[in-house]
């Protein structure tokens, strides 16, 4: 196979640095926040380029080799044309400090979406969509490094896009697999170019540098190593957690040592808080008032998105319940956050308390109340209903405004739905007697 090449001034003796990213999903929204507060969604408009220019900057302190993206560096494959110049003024940033680019397009950026005619630094490398292919990368004039890659040529593709690859000679140096794809199975993500880790295995690369999967994970320790960095921003509360990049070091004898790099400059938390033990709502206020102090002070220095789950039994079930209660409760956790430099913004409070009842005591007795706690407990444990519910709303999330702005449930969230239909039920069924006994 012909390879192509790409060189690099001398950097540091006998070590092969570089930064792996993937899903950058430029100019993303963050779903269901810009209707709710203007300037806030205007400020998240800019999180997921102030990620990128994160990592950008990463790899010019470090002074790495070259950055590889695995893919999705844009939100759709009609990607807006701000999100094209920025990403390119980024790796114009990167040419002038003599760092290589390698990309492959994956499922949200394929290589046959809209592109604007715009001029493409020469540090920059795109892999092809019509079969893998190597490209050398060479440092003080010797070959240090393999980079074997693909793009997506469209978007959905779902064939096992590593059987195309070629696998490692013996006179190869350090080689690198770049591909947008899934190992194994997730629910979370669409099995775009599905395939095991055994078919890494089989090509004896020495590290798969792989994108679509966004949370951070190493999927395989030993060799080959695979990564998936995850995405460089969270944007949504299923995406909670440090977000960001790997920076890689080889060794001359060919160690590989690895670190996770924070990019993020907005963070997701979710935080569940029992109202067990809270008499009064002066009480519940100064808990979520603590959790929000804990996250701030704890981020680093970071803006938080931060969704409050309330749960346990008391007795201010009924408080929360209330009309309107909720919607005050937000509004004054909200208050003045947005015109900090750092907010800690409250996405939603959930309302999953129960009773001040024994739910035991519920499914023993004999009648309408213990029959529909009954049913609600069995639809819950019950795979084939689950699937059913699944089913049912199936057409919700996979319609046009859907896919955009609402994400797909697990079990566990089917689950904890069954569980607030039951409390409304409840609360409309049970008496103050009930409460009290």
């Amino acid at each position: 196979m012909k390879k192509r090449k790409m060189s690099a001034d001398a950097g540091r003796d006998g070590i092969l640095s570089f930064v792996h990213a993937a899903d950058l999903h430029l100019d993303s929204p963050f779903t269901g926040i810009s209707g709710i507060d203007p300037e806030l969604g205007e400020r998240l408009s800019k999180a997921t380029f102030q990620a990128y220019e994160a990592v950008v900057e990463f790899c010019m302190d470090e002074e790495v080799d070259f950055l590889l993206i695995a893919g999705d560096i844009y939100d759709s494959a009609d990607k807006s044309l701000y999100a094209q110049v920025r990403f390119i003024e980024g790796l114009r940033k990167l040419e002038a400090a003599g760092i290589q680019v390698f990309i492959c397009h994956g499922n949200h950026d394929p290589l046959d979406g809209w592109s604007a005619s715009l001029k493409w630094p020469e540090n920059v490398h795109i892999m092809r969509g019509d079969g893998a292919e190597v490209v050398e990368f060479k440092k003080e004039g010797g070959t240090v490094a393999l980079v074997a890659g693909m793009s997506y040529p469209t978007r959905h593709i779902m064939k096992n896009l590593v059987k195309e690859f070629p696998k490692k000679e013996e006179s190869w140096p350090f080689t690198i697999g770049l591909l947008h794809c899934s190992v194994g199975s997730n629910p979370e993500h669409d099995p775009y170019a599905p395939c095991t880790l055994q078919d890494l295995r089989e090509l004896s690369y020495d590290y798969w540098a792989l994108g679509h999967i966004h949370t951070p994970s190493i999927v395989c320790k030993e060799a080959p190593l695979v990564i998936y960095p995850g995405n460089p921003q969270g944007r949504h509360p299923g995406e909670t957690g440090a977000r960001g990049c790997f920076y890689v070091e080889v060794s001359s004898g060919g160690a590989i040592s690895t670190r996770f790099i924070e990019t993020d400059s907005v963070r997701w938390h979710i935080r569940e808080i029992s109202i067990a033990g809270l008499e009064k709502e002066g009480e519940l206020i100064e808990s979520l008032q603590s959790q929000l102090e804990d996250i701030r002070e704890n981020s680093g220095g970071r803006s938080a998105l931060c969704r409050l789950v309330l749960n346990g039994r008391g007795p201010l079930h009924r408080t929360l319940r209330e009309e309107g209660f909720l919607e005050d409760l937000l509004h004054l956790l909200r208050e003045d956050e947005i015109r900090g430099r750092q907010f800690v913004w409250v996405e939603r409070i959930e309302d999953e308390t129960l009773f001040p009842i024994e739910r035991e005591q519920l499914l023993k007795r004999e009648d309408f109340v213990g029959d529909l706690v009954k049913i609600m407990e069995g639809l819950k444990n019950d795979e084939k209903a689950l699937d059913g519910f699944h089913e049912v709303l199936a057409p919700l999330f996979n319609s046009g405004n859907g896919r955009k702005l609402i994400c797909k449930i697990d079990d566990g969230e089917m689950k904890s739905l069954l569980q607030c239909a039951e409390n409304i039920l409840l609360d409309a069924l049970l008496t103050e007697e009930d409460h009290e006994n």
